[in-house]
């Protein structure tokens, strides 16, 4: 099953090779973001000095990591989805031998696989232009790494959620939106989490998206103790059987009512 997966990952990654333009035009949009980032955050640092607790190099490692995991955070398969479920093509993949959950993971790895390369390419770069801070330990960044794999799942299953809604609606654009505006909100893209008000860190803190982007990241510069991990792993698990759950109910109804609909 897991051969399967990956050939159907890979297969993903081929479409995004027919136009190479894609690679470069991504990365560099990625590189541009990080330009505007250090840009303000460097005006800020003029006026101000500081800025909760970091060091301007440390602000600028924060940013160059979070927007080279934006990719893994936000990109998705949503559109895909509901363009399948207008089109018709629904029914082929229903009828699969491989399940229709299983058949878009294969999908979303080779999403995932590209959204790497991308966010590679960004940090390469970028730390050949501005430098980074090195990793507090090395058991603070396998830890950040774990998280992020963690993190996937968690993005996969809500991913689904809202792509399986194009059974209900004609469109899921507004939904996807809202989704990616979440997401880079309350994974600390925008901003570190620590800069918020008190009530909104509560909120993110139990919210499953700063482990993919902020959390590994204030590991690797030292800002969470090695002791926490283990938590911060059972409250992803969590969150992983959670979503699992909601994203089977979720279809099962929703397939229910194609049949319904005559397909």
């Amino acid at each position: 099953m897991l051969a399967k997966l990956m050939a159907l990952g890979t297969m993903h990654i081929k479409e995004y090779g027919i136009y190479k333009s894609n690679f470069y035009l991504f990365t560099l949009n990625r590189i541009v973001e990080v330009v505007v980032y250090i840009c303000v955050w460097q005006a800020i640092y003029t006026q101000t000095g500081t800025a909760g607790g970091f060091s301007i190099s440390q602000m600028i490692t924060y940013y160059i990591l979070s927007v080279a995991l934006a990719p893994i955070a936000i990109w998705g398969l949503n559109e895909d989805i509901a363009h399948s479920i207008r089109n018709g093509q629904i029914q082929r993949e229903l009828l699969s031998p491989v399940s229709y959950l299983q058949y878009y993971f294969g999908i979303y790895i080779g999403e995932m696989r590209f959204a790497l390369k991308v966010g590679i390419a960004t940090f390469v770069v970028c730390t050949i232009i501005w430098g980074v801070v090195m990793p507090s330990s090395l058991v603070a960044l396998l830890a950040g790494i774990i998280l992020i794999l963690l993190g996937i799942p968690i993005l996969y299953f809500l991913q689904m959620i809202i792509g399986i809604t194009g059974f209900y609606t004609n469109s899921i654009w507004g939904m996807n939106i809202l989704k990616k505006a979440i997401i880079c909100i309350f994974a600390g893209m925008i901003a570190p989490i620590n800069l918020f008000p008190e009530w909104f860190q509560v909120v993110a803190n139990v919210l499953p998206f700063q482990e993919v982007v902020y959390t590994p990241i204030y590991l690797y510069l030292g800002q969470i103790p090695i002791g926490e991990i283990g938590g911060i792993i059972i409250k992803q698990i969590i969150w992983i059987a959670i979503l699992y759950i909601l994203t089977k109910v979720f279809f099962h109804q929703a397939v229910k009512k194609v049949t319904i609909n005559g397909g």
